[in-house]
């Protein structure tokens, strides 16, 4: 296992205001989305953003936004009792899936709870329920085709007593279906990532609470296609908030956070090559992160530039920080977003658009309990 250097460097941050005005150099803009927590971002094909968030709890609501028409428009998709992160993907014609978990209920019931998928239509938003015994599906994450085709992957948690742990759900192979990926029994809150390889080929990243290790599941194509789970990295505590994307070969890339005690930890960045091994790469260091019940989420986001370079962002409630490979192996560091008087909320996602420009969404607390806080988009005008 090769670590290769960290190189950082601190540019200077904008701050965290409702559109804030364009750098000189037409660096990072700001925007504040409204009240809400825990958002993902996808691009379409025609370079426009596509924001998902919620309020959590009884009462909440899952909103969209997007600015495709020039100005940010938001709407709401969804209310109820819900319970976060939620994760959205466009096809290219930018048509918008939306997915989180649903408690079905105005109090919580083990029996209940499942997985949404939102589709916006011309005439509003279709709701396809994940139907699936038990109270599953958190930590949703999706990944869509832009020929409609959706693969969910989420958690029946350890916490309520499961047994199958990591979950997949799709409508490719015609009525939704539901397929226990092997996980065995592990918590919900360490996050999971899903995305489609190329050929058929789905994978899934996920922590195993068990073994504090970073897994990498693939499911072959077809639809009898069958799963395999490989260890990526098993030394420390690793693999925590993992986010995978693919190249254009279909090899599977990773980020993720290695737990190194307290509130401390290193980004990570792992790849796999043709020959099935992994390297691994230290990106960059956390020493603000708080766990728990309302504690991080998806902390790390990676994205493959249209040349195959590897880009990741990372946060925790202090910053935001944006980190690009270099030719050399090393990683550039590059603050984007610093907290003021409220913490961030140990959330970041962010995608790239056809031009590799990037685009952000994170939130700052304003409320630790119930967990509260403000939505902003970001972009970087290069």
């Amino acid at each position: 296992m090769r670590m290769s250097p960290v190189v950082i460097v601190s540019i200077l941050v904008i701050g965290l205001v409702a559109n804030a005005p364009a750098a000189e150099d037409g660096g990072w803009t700001f925007s504040e989305l409204g009240a809400g927590i825990k958002p993902a971002i996808a691009v379409d094909g025609e370079n426009a953003p596509h924001v998902t968030y919620l309020t959590e709890a009884r009462g909440g609501s899952v909103f969209y936004a997007t600015n495709k028409s020039g100005a940010w428009q938001a709407e709401t998709v969804a209310k109820g009792y819900f319970y976060g992160p939620v994760d959205i993907d466009v096809t290219s014609a930018g048509v918008p899936y939306i997915v989180y978990h649903d408690h079905e209920a105005a109090q919580f019931d083990p029996a209940l709870g499942s997985g949404m998928v939102q589709i916006k239509n011309g005439s509003g938003w279709e709701a396809v329920r994940i139907g699936d015994a038990g109270h599953d599906q958190w930590d949703a994450d999706v990944a869509v085709e832009d020929n409609g085709l959706w693969h969910f992957a989420g958690v029946d948690p350890e916490q309520f007593g499961a047994t199958t742990g990591l979950e997949y759900a799709t409508n490719a192979y015609g009525k939704t279906r539901v397929e226990e990926v092997g996980s065995g029994a592990i918590p919900y809150e360490f996050g999971v990532s899903v995305e489609v390889g190329g050929n058929g080929i789905v994978g899934i990243s996920y922590y195993d609470a068990g073994e504090k290790s970073l897994k990498y599941a693939e499911r072959s194509a077809g639809e009898s296609g069958s799963w395999s789970i490989e260890t990526v990295q098993a030394d420390g505590d690793s693999g925590r908030y993992a986010d995978l994307a693919y190249d254009s070969d279909g090899n599977p890339h990773l980020s993720y956070w290695v737990f190194q005690g307290a509130n401390n930890g290193v980004v990570r960045y792992a790849r796999r090559g043709a020959d099935g091994a992994w390297q691994i790469e230290d990106v960059g260091v956390l020493s603000e992160l708080e766990a728990g019940f309302v504690g991080a989420r998806k902390i790390t986001a990676i994205e493959l530039a249209s040349d195959g370079t590897p880009q990741i962002m990372y946060g925790d409630k202090s910053k935001v920080v944006y980190a690009t490979r270099n030719s050399d192996g090393g990683w550039t560091n590059d603050i984007v977003v610093e907290a003021g008087d409220r913490p961030l909320g140990q959330l970041v996602e962010f995608a790239l658009d056809g031009n590799d420009q990037p685009h952000l969404t994170y939130f700052e607390v304003t409320q630790a309990s119930p967990l509260e806080g403000i939505v902003y988009y970001g972009t970087d005008g290069g």
